[in-house]
């Protein structure tokens, strides 16, 4: 399935989620060896040097340009939303949360890796985890094969997170870091739940998508 929006508009301008796209896409233009190696995520590094500062820094490279761009298109998609609903800073701290907790995630199941983890993935999943508990029938518009159709952020998101445990639990190796979308997944929860109570509480009687 690849979505092309849903039916919910943003309230006011997602101004950290351009942030967080225009900076990306910055840092992977200036991007080389040295910054992947030293800025990534190494889980080795990780647990027997001390090294933490790159759970925050990995979550801002990506390996290619089809990487980057895949990223940046479902935060596009799915982060104005999330952001209408935490506000700049939950927005903020959802973002940096998920991210780490996609490298701990990654690195206890990889404690020995030495591959560099770079990507927003875990920061991004974090995001689909909170769209779908703030909006769960909310419609997301999908190709499915030549199809256009509209389904329910719960179905979408729930497929997305499914197929990436079943790849997950599997061991093959894809070169994608599935353990971290599942980290990243995890920590965007409370963050849902608290933006799902808040807009129960000022829904006024309203419709609750």
């Amino acid at each position: 399935m690849f979505p092309i929006g849903d039916d919910i508009p943003s309230k006011r301008s997602p101004i950290l989620m351009w942030f967080f796209i225009i900076l990306s896409s910055i840092i992977f233009l200036i991007q080389d060896d040295y910054i992947t190696r030293n800025f990534g995520f190494v889980p080795v590094r990780f647990w027997f040097s001390g090294e933490w500062v790159q759970t925050l820094t990995y979550m801002f490279l990506h390996g290619n340009l089809i990487h980057i761009i895949g990223n940046m298109y479902y935060l596009y998609i799915f982060g104005d939303n999330v952001e209408d609903e935490l506000g700049k800073f939950g927005f903020l701290l959802l973002y940096i949360t998920a991210g780490v907790m996609g490298a701990l995630f990654h690195a206890i199941f990889y404690p020995y890796s030495h591959i560099p983890l770079v990507g927003a993935s875990g920061a991004i999943s974090g995001i689909l985890s909170a769209y779908m508990i703030m909006f769960p029938n909310a419609g997301i518009y999908t190709y499915i094969f030549w199809y256009l159709v509209k389904v329910p952020a719960y179905f979408f998101i729930g497929f997305w997170i499914l197929m990436n445990y079943i790849y997950a639990i599997s061991g093959i190796e894809t070169g994608i870091a599935w353990w971290a979308h599942i980290g990243g997944f995890v920590a965007g929860v409370p963050f849902g739940i608290f933006g799902r109570i808040k807009r129960i509480f000022s829904s006024n009687g309203g419709d609750i998508l």
